[in-house]
């Protein structure tokens, strides 16, 4: 799994309401991403990002460079993590992690 470097999150209307449907903070999403993270490479040169918030929930992420900006990264995609997710990646994803 590849580290990411998170400086800075790109948000508007569309994935703002993503987000917030999923009963999740920008502010928390912002909290998880800060910094050094690992991802795993899925498409369109996209990163699935696993991440354990401070209630112990399994979050997962999709997020995407963006072209040009080192560092900066747009969230298509911030959700609890599905049972299949928690299944293969639930006890190497710890909140020590953050």
């Amino acid at each position: 799994m590849p580290d990411i470097d998170i400086r800075h999150l790109v948000w508007d209307d569309w994935n703002r309401e993503h987000v917030t449907k999923h009963g999740l903070s920008i502010a928390e999403i912002e909290t998880l991403l800060a910094g050094w993270v690992f991802g795993e490479e899925t498409y369109k040169g996209r990163y699935q990002v696993l991440r354990t918030n401070h209630q112990g929930r399994l979050l997962s992420f999709v997020i995407g460079a963006v072209p040009d900006q080192q560092g900066v990264w747009y969230v298509f995609s911030a959700r609890p993590a599905s049972r299949r997710e928690r299944k293969r990646h639930g006890p190497q994803v710890e909140s020590d992690q953050l």
